[in-house]
């Protein structure tokens, strides 16, 4: 059974997410959208043409617990009674968003922004950001969670699929292949316009870890996969998933080159960097590109393109000769 893709709107600059539905042999959900009046009208309307109702819905299998793919899913498991199943690996962010948007705030004002060399004006927006999305976020009870493990094969529309981790946009985010058909659930992995690769919170006593090198490494690993169709978290379902992939890593590996010819004209902070390659956004809009240029700040220090050392508590980038 292929999965029924259901449309739902949000607010996010990303437009519309995917939810997916398999009618047989019961009712699921592949996450379900975010927490509004809009979405949850599109998701009634979505399943009543398949003769469904929220109240129906016996599974929600969540692929990462981001407000735009989670977010209705304590309202639809209230309603229904429904388990919702997500990885290990997210359960912290489905059952207490509060508490882990609270622990990224934390990280990002004491760490990442002043590293980063953003002003403390810009700073405290993005800290207040955070802050809202972690109050405004419903958690999904524990006791209506099921947990599943990366390797895992899950059951849904009569097959099984196996449940792959696919890190980069987010550390915990998983996906889910079915061989047998070559369809892939693709979350935010692989999308028509390469997905922000999020800055997260290091574990204590860990380093940061380097979310655009990651996501890379990830993109390798579905390049290898045989796949027909790909059902994307966010756009059409899509064929040829090779030839995006070479795509993406095209214009990544074009605007790291682009980074590095900024910082051999004097560009040396990631501040003064996002500035200049997102100076077509607002500058109160900059810090969108901010994860992204962070990225491929960590791809060239990979490479051994540059070098990094701090002065005065913030990141100072400088070409290696």
């Amino acid at each position: 059974m292929k999965p029924i893709r259901i449309e739902l709107p949000t607010d996010f600059d990303v437009g519309p997410v995917n939810c997916y539905l398999f009618t047989e042999p019961e009712p699921i959900l592949v996450d379900c959208g975010v927490d509004l009046p809009a979405s949850w009208n599109a998701l009634f309307a979505g399943l009543a043409q398949h003769n469904l109702t929220p109240a129906d819905i016996r599974r929600i299998i969540i692929t990462h617990p981001h407000v735009d793919h989670s977010g209705q899913a304590a309202r639809i498991a209230a309603l229904s009674g429904c388990q919702v199943w997500v990885a290990d690996l997210g359960y912290d962010w489905l059952t207490d968003p509060k508490k882990m948007f609270g622990l990224r705030a934390e990280y990002y004002r004491d760490h990442f922004l002043r590293q980063a060399g953003i002003p403390g004006d810009m700073a405290r927006v993005i800290e207040g950001y955070f802050a809202q999305v972690g109050n405004d976020t419903t958690p999904v009870p524990p006791e209506s969670v099921h947990i599943f493990h990366v390797g895992e094969w899950l059951e849904m529309g009569g097959a099984n699929w196996q449940a792959l981790h696919m890190p980069g946009h987010a550390s915990h985010q998983t996906c889910f292949y079915q061989p047998d058909s070559r369809q892939f659930l693709s979350a935010d992995m692989l999308l028509p316009k390469t997905p922000t690769p999020i800055v997260e919170r290091p574990s204590t006593n860990q380093s940061r870890q380097p979310s655009l090198p990651i996501f890379m490494e990830s993109l390798d690993r579905c390049e290898a996969l045989d796949m027909d169709w790909v059902y994307p978290g966010h756009g059409e379902p899509f064929q040829n998933h090779r030839q995006l992939i070479q795509k993406q890593r095209d214009r990544i590996h074009q605007r790291k080159n682009e980074a590095l010819a900024l910082i051999q004209q004097g560009c040396h902070t990631a501040y003064a960097l996002v500035n200049e390659m997102y100076a077509h956004y607002p500058p109160a809009f900059r810090f969108a590109g901010l994860w992204m240029l962070i990225g491929y700040l960590d791809l060239l220090e990979a490479e051994g393109r540059i070098g990094v050392e701090t002065v005065d508590g913030v990141w100072q980038y400088y070409v290696n000769m």
